[in-house]
C-alpha cells in the first residue's frame, strides 16, 4: 500500500521525530539552546579536552554530525544539579 503524503504533512512528521530525538528520554523537549563546546566548557568549568573525552557519558550532548557536536543548556543544567 502506498501512502501518498502532502509536503506540509511530511514536514510535520519531521518535526515530531527531530523534537522526540532531541527530547529527554521520550519527554517533551524543554525550550533550550544548544550550546558551543566553548559554551558548555565555560558553564562546567573545564576544559574542552574533558569535555570532548566524557562526550560518550554525558547525556547532554548532540551529536549533529561526525565532527559537529552542541550541548543541550537545559540537559546540562539539569545534570549539574542532579550532580550537587
Amino acid at each position: 500500500m502506498l501512502v501518498q503524503l502532502t509536503v506540509q504533512e511530511l514536514d510535520e512528521i519531521i518535526e515530531r521525530a527531530v523534537t522526540r530525538a532531541l527530547s529527554n528520554n521520550g519527554r517533551p523537549a524543554e525550550e533550550s539552546r544548544l550550546l558551543t563546546p566553548e559554551e558548555a566548557c565555560e558553564i562546567l568549568h573545564v576544559n574542552k579536552a574533558w569535555l570532548f573525552r566524557h562526550s560518550k557519558r554525558l547525556p547532554f550532548v548532540r551529536r549533529l554530525s561526525h565532527k559537529n557536536v552542541r550541548f543541550d543548556e537545559a540537559g546540562l543544567k539539569r545534570w549539574m544539579a542532579a550532580r550537587k
